[in-house]
């Protein structure tokens, strides 16, 4: 059986990356270069019921690896000098471009599920309404930071055996490769991801704590952006001081709180234009006391005017994922 996860010159899937981490030995890993994966479907999951042996340092060069450890320990090794203990419960993520080892293994069984960043693009707006997602995904500074992990996350006993009855079926789809087993396994694996991120806890200091209570305000206001929600509302709902809450948000999000509700409040209004509304009735749909100001902040925003948008996306000449794009992609989604 292929293991991608033991780094060292005896492995044909890792390459010596001609420089040294911390004085050590290097290698790097890109997705493509597993000889098991399909190349049209960027999702690989592995389960290691035993894990006996330290590994050298990894470099992740073109993919997302989110771990579920279901037995033992291990501490994970990112070079920084530090050692984080992950155990039994213990979900987390490593970024494009990190760079981490395991040490001190002692039983350590876990899965491991590789994808390359482009699998969620469809999807990453409705994930983001997760708590869990933002504390997975949001949490890495700069991209390409090669000490980049994200927050443990933590999942009970009962938690833990869902999880892994679905990335277990991802797993046989893509192993048996039976006629449909692409579109089987995305579905158990974004089904396992969003258990995940609806469920996982997060342990952690006080920064991971406001990152995670920011991650609720976002989804209260992306399941109930019509109402009114005043920034000292958000804050309150998360458990801040308003002036602590506007720095936090931004700093998760890249936009402020009242910008962030603009632009969601703009994307939701999008699907409304395909049916005979006129503009007006569609701007207080959403939660706009003035549909001058819906058309103003439209055109900010989207770069075309509400009737323009609504005569372009009839004839077909812009969906409503390009408006999307247009709102949110660059919007702290840099290690997305």
């Amino acid at each position: 059986m292929l293991r991608p996860y033991v780094a060292n010159e005896n492995n044909p899937h890792m390459h010596p990356a001609g420089e040294k981490w911390r004085g050590e030995k290097l290698y790097d890993f890109r997705f493509y270069e597993l000889e098991i994966v399909s190349y049209s479907l960027p999702l690989a999951v592995f389960r290691w019921d035993t894990y006996v042996r330290s590994d050298d340092y990894h470099r992740h060069c073109d993919f997302y690896e989110l771990v579920l450890v279901y037995k033992g320990s291990a501490r994970n090794d990112s070079g920084t000098g530090t050692l984080e203990t992950v155990t039994v419960g213990n979900v987390f993520l490593l970024p494009p471009g990190s760079i981490h080892r395991y040490q001190a293994i002692h039983e350590f069984a876990h899965f491991n599920i590789l994808f390359r960043p482009e699998l969620l693009n469809q999807i990453r707006f409705d994930l983001e309404t997760l708590p869990g997602f933002q504390a997975l995904f949001r949490n890495f500074g700069a991209a390409g930071n090669p000490t980049a992990i994200s927050p443990f996350l933590f999942l009970s006993e009962a938690e833990i055996t869902d999880v892994m009855m679905l990335l277990e079926n991802c797993r046989r789809e893509l192993e048996r490769q039976e006629p449909g087993f692409q579109s089987a396994a995305v579905a158990s694996f974004l089904h396992a991801l969003t258990g995940i991120c609806r469920k996982a806890r997060l342990q952690g200091g006080r920064g991971e704590e406001n990152s995670f209570r920011i991650s609720r305000v976002v989804e209260q206001l992306n399941s109930r952006y019509s109402e009114e929600f005043s920034v000292p509302r958000m804050a309150k709902l998360a458990g801040m001081s308003v002036s602590n809450f506007r720095h936090r948000f931004s700093e998760v999000m890249g936009v402020s709180p009242v910008e962030y509700l603009t632009r969601l409040r703009l994307k939701m209004a999008a699907p409304l234009f395909m049916m005979p509304e006129n503009i007006t009735s569609i701007a207080f749909r959403v939660g706009f006391e003035d549909s001058n100001y819906f058309a103003r902040q439209f055109r900010k925003y989207a770069g075309l005017t509400p009737t323009e948008f609504r005569n372009r996306l009839n004839n077909g000449e812009i969906t409503l994922q390009e408006l999307d794009s247009r709102l949110f992609n660059h919007l702290g989604r840099q290690n997305v």
